[in-house]
C-alpha cells in the first residue's frame, strides 16, 4: 500500500477495489488536505454532483462530474 494511500484512508477516505481499478473515495474535506499541503486554495465541490477519489494507479486524486469522464484534480 502506497504512502499516500495510506494516508488518506486515515484521513477518513473510503477504499474500493474492483478488478484493476483501485480508489480511495474522499470528501472535500480531505481534498482540502491535501490541496493545503501543496499551498492550493481550498474547493467546494457540490458532493451530490461529484465524486472525488485517489487513483492508486494514476497517483492522482480524480473528479468525476455528474458521471463524467474523472478529469485529474492533483497529481502526486
Amino acid at each position: 500500500m502506497t504512502n499516500l494511500k495510506s494516508k488518506i484512508i486515515e484521513l477518513g477516505g473510503k477504499e474500493w477495489i474492483k478488478g484493476e481499478m483501485e480508489r480511495v473515495y474522499i470528501n472535500n474535506e480531505i481534498l482540502n488536505i491535501l490541496r493545503e499541503e501543496r499551498e492550493l486554495s481550498p474547493v467546494n465541490f457540490g458532493e451530490r454532483n461529484n465524486k472525488i477519489f485517489f487513483d492508486v494507479k494514476l497517483s492522482a486524486v480524480m473528479r468525476s462530474y455528474k458521471g463524467k469522464k474523472p478529469a485529474v484534480e492533483l497529481q502526486f
